[in-house]
């Protein structure tokens, strides 16, 4: 069996994991890569349109996988392994966001959840159309060739997480993707750990995004509340929150602080419309937040849903009492402030939504000059859904598998203080595991 890593590889985001066997493969993950990951292309220079995917294929910005993609790659491009099924971890972008460029005839394997936020982003062009042949695995075993994938639900900063353990050849291997010790559900992360440390598997994959980040404490929902709460008591005007809207627990964490200060609690209706696929799929949290009397929805310039109308906030109404409101307001839709004109002695809470400064700097002046222009504090009230390095570390010490693959990690070689066999894959390159071994 061959295991190979096309994305992810001392860079945070963009995985892509082949696993291969007697001609059949398998692949976790199509993720797109961040904008500072960028090597050959981005939003401006991209791959000649009529060479299909050929030029991303040749510089190694895509997997040279054969009959994969909706379109053909050429012949002296493709690795010769058919690919027979994909499985994704989570539906951030850097894990999902190539779902598109994949052949209908591809199974895709995703959560319930997972599958909610796809759609989310389809409905805003993130992701261009809905892609086909979508199975959904919550609690369920898939057989593909000579592997045997079972999902297992994880916490992360999105619903929907899960790892995977996949019974191969040369015994079980665990992936598991991206995962986070003090979130909303971060029960599911430690039974996760207790379940592969009793597996004792042969190889374990796993991420190590905050690897190097020098820092070891993780705010939970609670605490964070509590902060939004704190600015809230001094700046007494209109508190406008900024969250990636597919993060449900932070969503929640803004809706409890609301309730618990008396204001209501209006979002803008991009929040409404992922708040209702989640509720589609079954998260119960979403169900409280869309139900409660204290819940509004402004469309702002947007035509408004009618599955929205009953609990619409109009302009003039938003406008009537600024101070007794907390409004969820994304980037995308930041020129909203120029008819809410927020009064003075508002604030603006940035919590993990866009623009994120480290990635896009760009965006992330032209937000600055609009808090300017309106005279709104800027207050960052955020925890990274990542496990920091310390509980990734011991992590990988309690599971203590037989090898060790980190992906997702700028500074691999760093699990070497943990464990004593580390096997650091280069881009692109297919290895060989034996039963004993590796060759």
């Amino acid at each position: 069996m061959r295991i190979g890593f096309f994305g992810g590889v001392r860079e945070i985001g963009g995985n892509i994991i082949l696993f291969e066997s007697n001609g059949k493969g398998i692949v976790f993950d199509f993720g797109r890569k961040f904008a500072t990951s960028a090597v050959y292309f981005n939003d401006t220079l991209k791959g000649r349109e009529e060479k299909g995917f050929d030029d991303y294929v040749f510089l190694g910005e895509l997997p040279p996988f054969k009959g994969f993609y909706k379109k053909e790659i050429a012949d002296d491009l493709a690795l010769p392994v058919e690919i027979d099924g994909l499985f994704f971890s989570h539906a951030h972008l850097d894990h999902i966001g190539e779902i598109g460029d994949v052949r209908d005839s591809i199974k895709k394997y995703m959560s319930k959840s997972s599958f909610a936020a796809l759609k989310y982003f389809v409905s805003k062009n993130i992701i261009e159309g809905m892609p086909a042949n979508i199975e959904l695995i919550d609690n369920m075993t898939v057989e593909v060739g000579d592997f045997k994938v079972t999902p297992y639900p994880v916490d992360h900063d999105i619903p929907g997480a899960v790892s995977y353990f996949i019974e191969t050849p040369v015994g079980l291997v665990i992936y598991t993707g991206d995962l986070y010790f003090t979130g909303a559900k971060s029960e599911l992360s430690h039974k996760f750990v207790e379940y592969a440390k009793s597996l004792k598997p042969r190889i374990l994959i796993t991420e190590g995004t905050r690897i190097g980040w020098g820092g070891i404490t993780s705010n939970t929902e609670d605490e964070l509340k509590e902060q939004i709460k704190e600015i809230a008591n001094v700046f007494r005007g209109l508190i406008v929150g900024n969250v990636y809207e597919i993060h449900l627990a932070r969503i929640k964490t803004f809706f409890d602080a609301s309730r618990e200060l008396g204001k209501r609690f209006v979002i803008h209706q991009d929040y409404a419309s992922i708040l209702k696929e989640y509720n589609e799929a079954g998260e119960e949290t979403a169900s409280e937040i869309l139900s409660s009397d204290n819940t509004y929805v402004y469309a702002g310039s947007m035509p408004l849903k009618d599955e929205f109308k009953n609990k619409v906030i109009d302009l003039e109404t938003l406008r009537e009492n600024f101070s007794s409101e907390v409004l969820l307001l994304n980037f995308a839709h930041i020129q909203e402030l120029i008819d809410i004109d927020p009064i003075e002695n508002s604030v603006y809470i940035m919590s993990g939504g866009e623009p994120m400064s480290s990635i896009d700097p760009y965006n992330t002046k032209i937000f600055e000059n609009w808090l300017a222009r309106f005279n709104l504090p800027l207050f960052r009230v955020h925890s990274p859904g990542h496990a920091s390095e310390t509980e990734i570390l011991s992590m990988v010490r309690e599971i203590n598998p037989e090898i060790l693959l980190p992906i997702h990690t700028q500074i691999p070689e760093r699990f070497k203080a943990v464990h004593n066999n580390v096997v650091v894959l280069e881009k692109g390159v297919l290895t060989n595991f034996l039963k004993d071994n590796i060759i």
